[in-house]
């Protein structure tokens, strides 16, 4: 179970910025405020960038240890989930594993957190028609041909649900 911190941020008149750091849920300062930003820890790790890193960001653990380095030339795009994070690299969405390392290449024009094993990805972001699924190895389980469907679902024709391993359950096929 991980230790829960809660990012926080002090003004540092001699140094005229916002310092950040986390306490727990008693209020003490665990990991003291260093940080230019500091994010929520998802799954034992917390986004940061640190003063002089220059804008890169990288993730620290729980006692405050940096985990992944700063990541030059990636954009975060959130947390870990599922053991991922959905990352940008030059215009395309993949993703990041705890270690840093690129787990699924960035392909993508959209992609969204990983739940149940499946992430929402997109072909074609600027289109409705080419949403799907992929697991967590990247292979495509949805093939993304389909409408993105956002609540209100009524506002589509036609709604498809399909399980964790791609396969169409309604409306049944064939």
């Amino acid at each position: 179970m991980y230790k829960q911190l809660h990012p926080f941020c002090i003004f540092d008149e001699e140094q005229e910025e916002y310092l950040c750091g986390f306490i727990d849920g008693e209020g003490n300062v665990v990991i003291p405020p260093k940080y230019e930003v500091a994010e929520d820890f998802s799954e034992g790790l917390a986004l940061v960038a640190e003063y002089g890193w220059g804008r890169a960001y990288g993730f620290i653990n729980t006692r405050g240890e940096v985990v992944i380095p700063p990541l030059e030339g990636i954009t975060v795009l959130g947390a870990f989930h599922e053991g991922l994070c959905v990352v940008e690299v030059d215009g395309k969405s993949g993703y990041i594993d705890k270690t840093g390392a690129m787990a699924i290449a960035p392909q993508f024009d959209a992609a969204y957190d990983f739940k149940h094993g499946v992430a929402l990805v997109s072909s074609n972001a600027e289109s409705d028609d080419h949403w799907g699924f992929i697991d967590n190895t990247g292979m495509v389980i949805v093939p993304l041909k389909y409408r993105r469907a956002e609540p209100p679902t009524f506002w589509y024709n036609e709604t498809y649900y399909f399980d964790t391993t791609g396969k169409q359950i309604w409306p049944k096929e064939g």
